[in-house]
């Protein structure tokens, strides 16, 4: 993908991903939403049903809210197209239990308040069988309420977060402190030598609970964390702190931010020329960040549970497939919004085998069913409803493309919750 186009996209980026403390950026209006147009060839036109008896050929529907406007609304596009593409598959494949399937998308705007009332209009108007969302922490809080008031439909959170968020109900794609540092830490320090750490983060709770994993994986591998510093949210500034790592001289830097305070980061740490001896690994930047960090972005390392680049013949596969149905203009996946995709194909493996869409039975099968999908295999824990998800570490080369240079396979997310054996 070419910087400039990246680059344009990034201006729209505002600093409010996946943030309990931020609470998503308030916008007017209700919930947005519609029935999604579903990028199929057409089948023939079914019998009318008869009278007072189901009708069989009724679609299954899907509740799918993301960010289509708001701050966040830059991941939106790729967020719904994610559980498009999904649903394509499925009904190209036959559909489930006999009936197509159809995703409803509301958009959340990126705001709480917003949120819920999506998700009590995809429950209790449009009765939605499962509902998925890729939304901001704050968000998801927002939904889980209305979600346990009505008891009967299952919850699928998709995004990158910072852990340890439980319910009965919810099953959780998407990475965690868990997921990315423990496999990064042993890795890189056998591969780059060292074992001297510096900590930035923006001061909220995921980089500060990201924070805490870290320190458990730096004592477990003999490292030595020599800086640990948080900025405000938006911080174009990061002067003190470069001038700390230039005195302290770690071998690498953790860096736990929103995008846009990466762009300012790695800007700065390149022009210091402190690129050349200390390598930086980051959680949380994504394409167009890369491209707005121009040269700055090169020898990044990002450890996330998807990137484009991946060479498997899922991937490939995946990618020929999406672009043939979706068109060549639809957007880029990522790994914020492939977890949405793995979610909507997992859910659909365990309707399969329970035979029914009840949601004690299919919350049942969840965890017996395994999905490969373009990134590797991925599979649910009974015991905290989070995913065992692969975890594939990326370098950002010469012409800003992050480019897959190690798997490390299917990582345990850890004890997030405990919904017993």
């Amino acid at each position: 993908m070419k910087r400039t186009r990246l680059f344009i996209c990034f201006l729209f980026v505002m600093a409010i991903l996946f943030a309990a403390a931020c609470g998503g950026v308030p916008a007017g209006g209700e919930a947005e939403e519609q029935v999604a147009e579903e990028p199929v060839v057409e089948e023939p036109a079914a019998e009318e049903p008869v009278a007072d008896e189901p009708a069989a050929e009724e679609p299954i529907k899907i509740g799918q809210m993301c960010q289509l406007s708001g701050g966040a609304s830059f991941l939106g596009p790729s967020e719904e197209a994610a559980v498009l593409i999904a649903v394509a598959e499925i009904n190209a494949q036959g559909g489930l239990l006999g009936r197509q399937v159809e995703a409803i998308i509301c958009d959340t705007a990126t705001d709480a308040e917003t949120a819920n009332e999506c998700a009590k209009r995809l429950i209790n108007e449009e009765h939605v069988s499962a509902l998925f969302a890729s939304t901001t922490s704050a968000s998801r809080e927002a939904v889980i309420p209305v979600v346990e008031q009505n008891g009967e439909t299952l919850y699928f959170y998709d995004a990158i977060y910072e852990g340890h968020s439980c319910s009965p109900n919810m099953w959780v794609f998407g990475t965690m402190p868990e997921n990315q540092i423990f496999p990064v830490v042993p890795y890189v320090q056998d591969e780059y030598g060292g074992n001297k750490w510096y900590f930035v983060g923006d001061d909220y709770n995921w980089p500060q609970d990201t924070a805490k994993i870290s320190k458990i994986s730096f004592e477990e591998n003999g490292s030595e964390l020599v800086g640990e510093k948080y900025v405000p949210i938006g911080t174009t500034d990061f002067t003190s702190i470069l001038q700390d790592i230039s005195e302290v001289k770690p071998d690498f830097v953790l860096l736990v931010t929103l995008p846009s305070d990466a762009v300012a980061f790695m800007t700065q740490f390149h022009s210091l020329g402190l690129d050349k001896d200390i390598r930086v690994i980051t959680t949380l930047v994504e394409e167009s960040a890369i491209a707005a960090m121009g040269e700055a972005s090169e020898g990044l390392l990002i450890p996330v549970g998807y990137h484009a680049t991946l060479e498997t013949e899922a991937n490939i596969k995946f990618l020929e497939n999406y672009f043939k149905v979706l068109g060549d203009d639809a957007p880029v996946q990522n790994f914020i919004s492939m977890h949405a995709y793995d979610a909507v194909r997992t859910w659909a493996l365990a309707v399969e085998k329970a035979g029914t869409l009840d949601h004690e039975k299919v919350a049942e099968a969840l965890p017996t069913v395994t999905w490969n999908g373009p990134a590797g295999e991925l599979k649910l824990d009974a015991k905290t409803h989070h995913a065992f998800l692969p975890i594939h570490l990326a370098e950002v080369n010469a012409d800003g493309v992050a480019v897959v240079i190690h798997t490390f396979g299917v990582v345990d997310p850890g004890q997030q919750c405990d919904f017993g054996d």
